[in-house]
C-alpha cells in the first residue's frame, strides 16, 4: 500500500510540473524538422514534428493567459499537422498522410491553393479523399486573406 501511495505522489509531482510552451519554443522545434539548404525534411523530422505536436496539445490544454499567444499556438498546431501529412505522403504512408492532413484542416489550415500545388502531397492526389479535403478547405476559407500560408516557417 505504501508503494502505491508513493507511486501516486510521484505521478502527481510529474503531472503538476507540466508546463505550457511558448509559440517560439514550438516554432523552433518545428523548424528543426526542415532542412532549408536542401528544401527537404531533416533527418529525424517525424520524431521532431511529433514532439512539436505534443507540445502544442499540451499547451492548448493549459489556460492561455493571452489570446494572442493562444492564436499563435493554434496556428502552429495546424502547420505541424500539415507538415506531418507532407512527411507521411513523401514516405508513401497514404492513410497516415490523410489523417494528418484532415487534422490540419480541422485545426484551421485554410490555404486550398497551397494544398493543391504542394508537391509533397503528390501521392495523395489520385485518391478521392484529396479532392474532398480540397473542397472542404475551399468552402471554409471564403473571406480569408490571399496571403499564402507556408507550412514550415522561419
Amino acid at each position: 500500500m505504501k508503494l502505491l501511495s508513493t507511486a501516486a505522489m510521484i505521478m502527481f509531482a510529474v503531472i503538476s510540473t507540466v508546463q505550457a510552451y511558448t509559440a517560439e519554443e514550438i516554432n523552433e522545434r518545428m523548424n528543426a524538422s526542415f532542412d532549408r539548404e536542401t528544401g527537404t525534411f531533416a533527418e529525424g523530422a517525424y520524431e521532431i514534428l511529433i514532439g512539436a505536436n505534443a507540445m502544442v496539445e499540451e499547451t492548448l490544454q493549459e489556460d492561455a493567459e493571452e489570446i494572442i499567444a493562444l492564436a499563435a499556438v493554434e496556428t502552429l498546431d495546424y502547420l505541424i499537422k500539415y507538415n506531418l501529412a507532407c512527411f507521411e505522403a513523401l514516405e508513401g504512408n497514404i492513410e497516415e498522410a490523410f489523417t494528418w492532413l484532415q487534422g490540419a484542416v480541422d485545426a484551421g489550415f485554410s490555404d486550398a491553393a497551397w494544398i493543391d500545388q504542394d508537391k509533397d502531397l503528390t501521392s495523395l492526389r489520385d485518391d478521392p479523399r484529396f479532392q474532398e479535403i480540397l473542397d472542404t478547405v475551399s468552402e471554409n476559407s471564403s473571406g480569408c486573406s490571399d496571403e499564402m500560408i507556408v507550412p514550415v516557417t522561419n
